[in-house]
């Protein structure tokens, strides 16, 4: 990393330097006693938020525990009413969901909702289900950075109102965290400036439980660590009363720098995050872990964690412990096996130093991202000293299919391999989405028919659990309905009957139309590659500018021009106007990506009027790209920095977390991440992407030079001031019109 970027960092970590922790963190703060409530009351408290007065329609019963401990709903209509019986809380809520979607009134979505139960109610048929599974997850770590870092209670409220309705019952609960850190490490003689040195920016918070950073882009102002803890015992009563299984963080062997201070003798091993892949990250954010031979050190962090954990937050069960995620385990080549297996013995002596009945739940991503290193014969070291009934493996990308990730090296389907993991408890599982990017894509026939056949196997072990792990979320609900029926189906889904009851359900009706444009999505942009998406116009610019990953070919166009043409019947729909704006911003976005290769071309030749006039073609479309998106408050990236400044008590405070969020976002850190959280949102589309490729491309046609990193750097250290979108008076004329321009351009 060069100078001025180090120095941009050490700027953007002192606003917040004056306010970071103070002598008062080492007291624990008594949480009030947990009074859980009913779990007719508490899926009751679901359907009002959510339904409004078409809840009174629904009439909730319980039914007892099964001997498997899966969730089991059952519905049926009778008289005006609704009857939905469940054994929790998320069933009782799955039930009268499963019932509004397959009877087509309705659909809840993170973007919006769509709510129409008639007079006389469809007459579906008696339904039981019982899930296939005891667990359904949900989550990345990554997703509290790349989603979910500034949410207040209200966004989250939403967010466990949509994991119930979609029959989520093992969420990862992993915020709140840096409250009890402090406690332990003060406890344990630190200084608060040790501890501030240790820790990392809000929005980079995932890599450093994960172990990959510290002393990054922070350390958090102690007002945001104190909001997060109160925010945090929200969640988890909440996600008790619904009856859910909350993944609790662990410790996972790191500790800060400062610890070697007050435990000289303690052997430490240095680790940096894949230095292979990420050649320019400093060395100062590298990390240490404890050796796997100092088992009383992780017995005492573990039980003081875990204790203090339990003192602020309540009863939990199981945590997440990682402490090889994208990164080499600290062991020699011929003492591999006895040195793996004494790294996985420790750490889970840690955990049951603070609960003897803990379960370990760890990602199986690192054995899927380094498979040449995670053999079966190392995994199953790892875990052997582990009991098969006190962990879980969750096994979330089983969505990178072998041609998509054999160039990148990583395992695919590792269960397969593994020997399901040889006798532990796993969770089969789809990552979808990674670095939080917006772009339309998926693979829906793998969704539909891939949890089935590892279900069905006769190899599948102990599978207890479907996962859907995005790093990011709100994006893409297609793929997240599909997923979550996935959760509650034993049988493959058809999706050409799945599909046209889809549309029936978000829009209100499935013209024939849109079926052949949702057709044609699933031939293309959901049968898709999902790893390291982007447009041209969405990465940093370059002398051979190429977009990967991203759908917006001939196919993909044919399904947005039949889709634009529904617009009579389904206009009044809130959801096909969002699904409208999605569709047009990635068809027009391909044509960017053409006029600006083009560009390139062309003041490369020296041809200075084809150039602007190809820079002036891209302008004019991201521009109207960019308003359509400013009609959704989910696609401004004014909504995220301003969730971010509303957690500042001071504008110092507030500065520091604006330009936080925008880092996260952009350049990320260094410039192997640059733009891998890459979005298609208004605002950042007219004030970052824009003027960085139209100044970069006018330096080059005026054979200047500029740098791209120092644009980069000024626009980050800057608080955040939107420029006005441009004004969108009638939705479906304006992504007609922008249609028309891209389509006939070179006519």
């Amino acid at each position: 990393m060069d100078v001025t970027r180090r120095q941009f960092l050490e700027w953007s970590g002192g606003a917040a330097a004056a306010t970071v922790i103070g002598s008062r963190q080492a007291v624990a703060q008594p949480a009030k006693p947990y009074q859980p409530k009913g779990m007719i009351e508490t899926a009751r408290g679901v359907l009002e938020r959510q339904l409004g007065p078409a809840a009174s329609r629904f009439e909730l019963r319980a039914l007892p525990v099964v001997a498997n401990g899966k969730p089991v709903f059952e519905f049926e209509v009778r008289g005006g009413s609704v009857v939905v019986s469940g054994n929790t809380a998320v069933a009782l809520c799955r039930g009268a969901y499963t019932y509004l979607r397959e009877s087509g009134c309705g659909m809840i979505t993170w973007s919006g909702s769509r709510i129409e139960l008639p007079a006389a109610l469809p007459p579906l048929e008696h339904r039981r289900v019982e899930c296939p599974y005891r667990y359904v997850q949900y989550f990345n770590p990554c997703t509290f950075g790349y989603t979910m870092p500034f949410w207040d209670w209200e966004r989250w409220e939403r967010e466990l109102d949509w994991m119930a309705l979609h029959g989520i019952n093992m969420p990862l609960a992993l915020d709140g965290q840096e409250a009890i850190w402090q406690r332990v490490w003060t406890a344990m003689g630190l200084s608060a400036e040790e501890i501030a040195h240790f820790s990392v920016g809000p929005a980079h918070q995932p890599w450093h439980w994960m172990g990959n950073i510290n002393h990054f882009a922070g350390p958090d102002p102690q007002s945001f660590v104190e909001a997060k803890r109160v925010l945090q015992r929200k969640i988890l009563d909440r996600m008790r009363d619904l009856g859910m299984h909350p993944i609790a963080p662990g410790f996972s062997g790191f500790v800060p720098e400062g610890f070697l201070r007050v435990r000289p003798e303690a052997r430490t091993f240095t680790l940096l995050w894949t230095p292979e892949h990420y050649r320019s990250m400093p060395r100062d954010t590298c990390t240490f872990i404890l050796h796997p031979g100092e088992t009383a050190l992780y017995q005492e962090i573990g039980r003081r964690f875990i204790q203090e954990y339990k003192a602020g937050y309540g009863e939990v069960s199981f945590y997440l412990v990682d402490a090889f995620n994208e990164l080499m385990p600290p062991v020699t080549p011929e003492h591999m096996d006895e040195e793996l297996e004494a790294f996985g013995k420790t750490l889970y002596e840690g955990i049951r130093a603070g609960d003897a009945n803990g379960t370990w739940v760890m990602q199986g991503w690192f054995f899927t991202h380094l498979p040449k290193v995670w053999t079966p014969e190392a995994v199953s070291s790892f875990l052997k000293a582990v009991p098969n009934d006190r962990m879980i493996v969750i096994d979330y990308a089983n969505d990178l299919r072998p041609e998509w990730a054999g160039s990148y090296g990583y395992g695919v389907e590792r269960w397969r391999n593994l020997d399901a993991f040889f006798g532990k408890q796993w969770i089969n599982g789809m990552a979808h989405a990674f670095g939080g990017n917006t772009n339309l894509r998926g693979n829906l026939e793998l969704m539909a028919t891939q949890p089935v056949e590892a279900l069905r196997s006769e190899k599948k072990g102990e599978l207890v659990g479907w996962g859907m792990c995005p790093e990011g979320t709100q994006q893409n609900e297609v793929a997240y309905e599909l997923m979550t029926d996935m959760g509650w189906n034993s049988a493959a889904v058809k999706l050409d009957d799945w599909l046209p009851a889809y549309c029936k359900a978000r829009y209100g009706s499935a013209p024939e139309p849109v079926v052949k444009a949702w057709a044609l999505l699933r031939q293309s942009a959901y049968s898709a590659h999902i790893w390291g998406v982007h447009q041209t116009w969405q990465r940093e610019p370059t002398a051979s500018p190429a977009a990967r990953g991203v759908e917006s070919g001939a196919r993909f166009n044919e399904a947005v021009r039949l889709f634009l043409s529904c617009a009579p019947q389904l206009s009044q729909s809130v959801l096909y106007g969002h699904d409208l704006i999605e569709m047009t911003v990635q068809a027009a976005g391909g044509h960017v990506d053409q006029a600006l290769a083009l560009g390139v071309q062309a003041a490369d030749a020296k041809d200075i009027e084809a150039a602007r006039m190809y820079l002036g073609l891209a302008k004019s479309w991201l521009i109207a790209m960019d308003g359509l998106l400013a009609t959704r408050t989910d696609r401004r990236l004014e909504t995220w920095v301003e969730q971010a400044r509303k957690f500042g008590t001071s504008p110092s405070e507030a500065a520091f977390l604006d330009s936080n969020a925008r880092l996260l976002i952009t350049f990320w850190g260094w410039p192997e991440l640059s733009d891998y959280a890459c979005r298609e949102w208004s605002g950042l589309i007219r004030d970052y992407y824009l003027p960085r490729w139209s100044q970069w491309l006018e330096a080059r046609i005026r054979g200047e030079s500029f740098s791209t990193e120092i644009w980069e750097q000024t626009w980050l250290s800057r608080p955040y001031r939107p420029s006005q979108p441009t004004p969108i008076a009638d939705l479906v004329a304006a992504c007609g019109d922008l249609l028309h321009r891209c389509t006939s351009w070179m006519a």
